[in-house]
């Protein structure tokens, strides 16, 4: 059953890019936003992966990377609702397993998603350390993401990369960087949240001076 199973995914997936291929040939990894994502073939990759997840304990069946490289294809194609990563959750030892290979897969929208997903992730697993390659990956928003699941996991280094992504001004979101710090100071309620939000008030950064005021206002300011 296992094995059908597999095959069945693995068909969806070859039949799932022969349909991009033919219909949206101009998308790539790098600029795909998931808009474009939906109908028959993309229910039925997704189909395929609930199946696997639902029926299927990663610990007691072989899993070859061929499976893997799908599986991480499939969560690629959800970046807009990240809907499937999302019910993975719900199976730990599916999440445990696919997560160390998402740092490395060349999937960009695969990186991020875990990035983000690790936040709400409550095993006792040692993946949680994998934030700390996510968020020196090189990737604006999956470091982005890093930080704020960081706030949840490791709190005591948060603030140090919050503070590093306030100075640093290496991406052309800059602003959206230090949104994030900001965020991570007041999530982990920083005695620098306070610096940072007149801080906020220095720059041209309108979306930024918004967050400040909210943060502000919550703290009687």
């Amino acid at each position: 059953m296992f094995k059908q199973d597999r095959l069945e995914l693995h068909k969806a997936v070859k039949a799932f890019k022969r349909f991009q291929s033919r219909h949206y040939p101009h998308i790539t990894e790098e600029n795909d936003n998931g808009e474009w994502v939906f109908g028959g073939p993309f229910d039925r990759i997704c189909k395929a992966y609930i199946a696997m997840v639902e029926q299927y304990n990663p610990e007691e069946i072989p899993v070859p990377e061929t499976l893997i490289r799908d599986m991480l294809y499939i969560i690629a194609r959800d970046s807009e609702c990240s809907h499937l990563l999302k019910a993975t959750l719900k199976y730990p030892k599916w999440f445990e397993k696919l997560c160390p290979y998402s740092v490395d897969t060349r999937y960009y929208n695969v990186k991020w998603q875990f990035a983000e997903q690790l936040g709400s992730y409550q095993g006792d697993s040692g993946i949680k350390k994998l934030l700390f390659q996510f968020i020196e990956s090189g990737d604006e928003y999956t470091e982005r993401m890093a930080l704020q699941s960081m706030c949840e996991h490791f709190p005591e280094r948060a603030e140090e990369y919050a503070v590093k992504f306030w100075k640093r001004n290496v991406y052309e979101q800059d602003e959206y960087q230090k949104i994030m710090a900001l965020y991570a100071l007041h999530r982990i309620k920083s005695p620098l949240l306070e610096t940072y939000i007149e801080k906020s008030y220095q720059t041209n950064y309108c979306y930024l001076k918004e967050w400040a005021d909210k943060y502000k206002s919550e703290m009687g300011l």
